[in-house]
């Protein structure tokens, strides 16, 4: 083994163990799909509904904001682990996704028929459309989980 190829597994091993760290952290409530028909799938296995968060993470600052100050709370990830199946529609720009994921977020979008960011979709376990927000809920967290509570009942109880 080379002085070089030493090196790099010196620094990359800390990297990939920290990675690991950050993405066990995150897994767990609140985990998000990117595969619409799965999370149909799951959500009749589980009764629950399905949530399509349809976003630009990375360029849409009122969906920054939902992500922000909506998705990423505790109250929100405690109805989502009860009531719901989550699913990432992201339409990045700087940040691109691969062309499959692109054409699966791109076909959903035209199925649910969404036209504005940020939207959230909530869908059944048919993978019918219950009902749908466009922009920043009214309300704030409050608002988006009353939002949730009138089409997932088990919301209600949690």
């Amino acid at each position: 083994m080379t002085n070089h190829s030493h090196m790099i597994k010196k620094l990359l091993l800390p990297a990939m163990f920290l990675l690991a760290g950050v993405l066990s952290a995150t897994a767990g409530k609140g985990d998000w799909h990117t595969n619409f028909e799965k999370a149909v799938s799951k959500a009749k296995a589980e009764n629950k509904i399905v949530l399509v968060e349809f976003h630009g993470s990375d360029w849409c600052p009122p969906c920054i904001k939902l992500n922000n100050e909506v998705l990423s709370t505790d109250a929100f990830k405690d109805v989502a682990e009860s009531s719901l199946v989550l699913v990432n529609a992201d339409f990045p720009r700087k940040n691109p996704l691969s062309d499959e994921q692109r054409a699966h977020n791109e076909a959903l979008a035209r199925k649910l028929g969404v036209k504005y960011f940020p939207t959230v979709v909530l869908v059944n376990s048919d993978g019918e459309v219950l009902d749908k927000m466009v922009g920043f809920p009214k309300g704030g967290v409050d608002g988006f989980l009353a939002f949730i509570e009138e089409k997932a009942p088990k919301a209600a109880e949690g």
